[in-house]
């Protein structure tokens, strides 16, 4: 079994058409990354947890939001976040991180998590 655990502003900041969408809407941006994220797991098989890990604000830590597949940290714990869900999930998975953070990609791999670049997780999800 597969955990993939995407780095979720890593990702949209890389991916050209969802950075631009982040100067309409933060909301819609958050919500396409988590899309390709689970077409992402349709399309290659045996994933069967999806996390998209964004940097939250704490001041909506409160709040109630239903977002099937979407993680918040507290405020600058993004980068953290992201390391100890695959340090936590790699008992029980193999883990897939997505991020082309160094730091990032260094400490999940330390973790046993294969680490891939934005640029191939998106290849995969725009394949026809």
């Amino acid at each position: 079994m597969k955990a993939l655990i995407v780095d979720g502003y890593n990702a949209i900041h890389k991916i050209p058409e969802l950075d631009s969408l982040m100067d309409e809407s933060l909301e819609e941006a958050r919500r396409a990354v988590t899309d390709m994220a689970r077409e992402y797991q349709r399309r290659t098989g045996g994933v069967s947890e999806v996390h998209v890990v964004f940097d939250g604000r704490d001041e909506y830590r409160a709040f109630s939001f239903d977002r099937p597949n979407q993680v918040f940290s507290k405020t600058g714990e993004g980068d953290r976040k992201v390391i100890r869900l695959a340090q936590d999930k790699s008992d029980k998975f193999h883990v897939i991180v997505v991020s082309d953070d160094n730091r990032v990609g260094n400490s999940c791999r330390a973790a046993g998590a294969t680490v891939i670049p934005v640029s191939k997780f998106y290849d995969v999800v725009k394949k026809h």
